[in-house]
């Protein structure tokens, strides 16, 4: 990860430094960084920021690096259809927490029309996030959907466990932490698959409505080409998803970051940090595994960005732009 760009923002910067003291504060109480016996000083903290400002950090005290990713990169909690700020003001921006405020009324909406994939007659619960993209249609990862479908035909099928039962998927477009609420709707097709030498992509077709008889929520509006093309390294983003314990990364970040809540609802901020091309783009946004699939959202106009499918721990994460995603959409859903 090019650390740079954490600090990158005068407003987060300046901010950052002025709380520094109130950082290295927190960290030496209970519940804080477990690693960091006795907390730390506030000159550490300052130093290694001042490192990565200057783009010579190099990795080689992640307790330091988790604090400062937790203060720069928080992970909010989604409740009731919107994201909650962390009760421990002292480990988060107030900066990028009002910057999501601000944004609130357009997040929300987002945030409704994202769900959890999970499966039946298969050896995972759930596989990964998806969000409306058209009318009665979700977008996810190809890599997700191929946990559950095939190419079958001219078509794609659902694929069958390991004693012949078909493997059933349903968006849920609850699953927040301590609330019980479900609004599940049955996949009814695999639409699409795009292929391995394509972007990881996926279309799948849901029921009409849910299982209480509710109305699928509506399609997310998409960024244009011509929008994108506005967009500059470093506009601010947010990530809506479902980040799972993921063994791949260190344990004891994903702990403190994460607070050991994993498998509901999740917002989190960050900022654009490379385009690759005219179909992908990079992000800084704090994710784990089951953040495949997730919508990557432009805080300023509230639309879909792109589509989140991996991401590199301590590099990069990686995403479809939603320019992409829409000429498959059309082609596959409208026939185009």
């Amino acid at each position: 990860m090019d650390f740079r760009q954490l600090l990158s923002d005068p407003a987060v910067r300046t901010e950052f430094f002025d709380r520094i003291d109130e950082i290295a504060a927190n960290t030496g109480v209970e519940g804080g960084l477990e690693a960091l016996e006795g907390g730390i000083s506030y000159a550490e903290v300052r130093d290694a920021a001042e490192s990565m400002s200057e783009g010579r950090w190099d990795s080689s005290d992640p307790g330091l690096e988790a604090i400062i990713l937790q203060f720069l990169r928080p992970v909010y909690l989604v409740q009731r259809g919107t994201f909650s700020a962390s009760s421990d003001q002292a480990s988060s921006s107030l900066e990028i927490a009002g910057r999501l405020e601000n944004a609130r009324s357009k997040l929300d909406p987002v945030i409704a029309s994202t769900g959890r994939i999970d499966l039946r007659n298969h050896r995972l619960d759930w596989v990964g996030t998806g969000w409306m993209v058209a009318p009665r249609v979700v977008v996810t990862n190809r890599h997700v959907a191929e946990e559950f479908g095939r190419a079958a035909g001219d078509g794609f099928a659902f694929k069958r466990n390991f004693i012949g039962r078909r493997v059933a998927a349903y968006l849920d477009w609850w699953q927040e932490y301590r609330q019980s609420e479900e609004s599940r709707f049955r996949v009814e097709e695999i639409i699409w698959i795009e292929p391995d030498e394509s972007v990881d992509v996926a279309l799948l077709h849901i029921s009409g409505t849910g299982e209480d008889g509710e109305e699928a929520p509506p399609p997310v509006t998409l960024m244009t080409g011509e929008e994108i093309a506005q967009l500059n390294v470093g506009a601010w983003i947010a990530v809506i998803g479902y980040p799972a314990y993921d063994s791949r990364n260190d344990a004891g970040d994903q702990q403190r970051i994460f607070d050991g809540i994993y498998n509901v609802k999740r917002l989190a901020p960050g900022q654009v940090t490379a385009f690759a091309g005219n179909e992908l783009l990079q992000h800084d946004a704090t994710t784990l595994g089951g953040n495949s699939g997730s919508v990557v959202v432009d805080l300023a106009s509230g639309k879909a960005l792109a589509l989140h499918f991996g991401g590199e721990e301590g590099e990069h994460n990686f995403a479809v732009l939603t320019s992409r995603v829409a000429s498959i959409a059309n082609a596959r859903v409208s026939g185009g």
